[in-house]
């Protein structure tokens, strides 16, 4: 059984994103290039875990189009916020960390989600950061 906090945890995590996407003037934790579509993957990749171990009946594909429709429209958004851009790259670094985060907790959840819920989810969290 996965715990009861993860819900609220995915909620948060998702407004998270949405306050970062829009607030004007965002510096970037790590300096290098491309460092904001590494951090665009990490964001929608640990979305899309946390919301697969919160709502574990909610279809995967469902999930793919509700998470990408949402980060495109955050992307709409940010042609109206100061200091913001629309950028396809953005939207293929978030396409990439959902789908290789529904692979991967496929892979992971058969193994570790039967048996020891609070290990998955350090597992989980640790690989994704």
């Amino acid at each position: 059984k996965i715990p009861t906090f993860i819900k609220p945890i995915s909620w948060v995590w998702l407004i998270a994103i949405l306050y970062l996407s829009l607030k004007p003037n965002a510096q970037m934790p790590l300096d290098f290039e491309y460092v904001d579509k590494l951090l665009h993957f990490m964001a929608y990749g640990l979305a899309t875990i946390l919301t697969l171990m919160a709502y574990p009946n909610l279809d995967k594909y469902k999930l793919i189009a509700l998470l990408f429709t949402y980060s495109f429209l955050l992307e709409i958004a940010q042609l109206f916020a100061k200091n913001r851009l629309f950028e396809l790259a953005d939207l293929a670094a978030n396409l990439t960390g959902i789908l290789l985060s529904v692979l991967l907790f496929g892979f992971i959840s058969q193994d570790y989600l039967s048996t020891n819920s609070y290990l998955f989810v350090l597992i989980v969290i640790v690989t994704i950061l």
